[in-house]
């Protein structure tokens, strides 16, 4: 199966549990990332990929520079892991972890949420590569992908009992269009992956094949 063969099964899944009308939640937030991404300056293949330095889930800092010292690099941002497509997405990955290491490469997932909550997924997931703590979205911001999600959004998954403000500890709604991009170790953009529709994640086959 593909990943998004895996991620389709998600959402049969959540259709199965809330019913048809949760698919007015999934096409609310489409909607606000595609308007987003209408207006942002995003990055594409061959741009330089801006450099950054966050905090790991287990504490210890990882810096774009020095990551890409050591071979190319796979940047995967993702919006929390009380998103179950994203959950599904990181997992998928893991499953690629040994080739995109026997390439030379690292693999680097991104997200706003607190650190607490990115170490409890990763830890229960049982991942081996770090999930990174994006606070206020400052990378999100540089790659061009941080969106809030919409007032109805907002109202519908308090109600599912997520705070995605709590859980990204700020108090604000806002996450990353789900995106991946290779980049080199000369620094520039191989892949970049970037659409509004988070029910649809790049092919982790084809961002191995760009890792030389």
């Amino acid at each position: 199966m593909s990943m998004n063969d895996d991620l389709a099964d998600v959402e049969s899944e959540i259709i199965r549990r809330r019913g048809e009308d949760i698919r007015s939640l999934f096409d609310a937030q489409i909607q606000a990332a595609k308007a987003h991404l209408t207006m942002a300056q995003g990055l594409s293949v061959g741009d330089a990929a801006p450099q950054f330095s966050l905090e790991a889930t287990g504490g210890k800092l990882i810096t774009l520079h020095e990551a890409l010292c050591h071979g190319p690099v796979i940047l995967t941002f993702y919006r929390g892991s009380w998103c179950n497509f994203c959950n599904m997405a990181l997992k998928v990955w893991q499953g690629y972890l040994p080739d995109i290491l026997a390439k030379g490469a690292a693999l680097y997932a991104i997200s706003p949420e607190k650190p607490e909550k990115g170490l409890d997924f990763k830890q229960a997931a049982g991942l081996d590569y770090e999930l990174l703590c994006d606070v206020d979205n400052t990378v999100g911001d540089a790659y061009g992908l941080t969106y809030e999600l919409p007032q109805l959004v907002q109202e519908k998954l308090a109600d599912f009992g997520t705070n995605v403000g709590v859980w990204n500890g700020n108090g604000k709604w806002e996450v990353s269009v789900t995106a991946t991009f290779v980049v080199g170790q000369n620094r520039r953009i191989k892949i970049a992956d970037c659409g509004p529709d988070y029910r649809q994640r790049l092919d982790p086959k084809i961002a191995i094949s760009a890792l030389v």
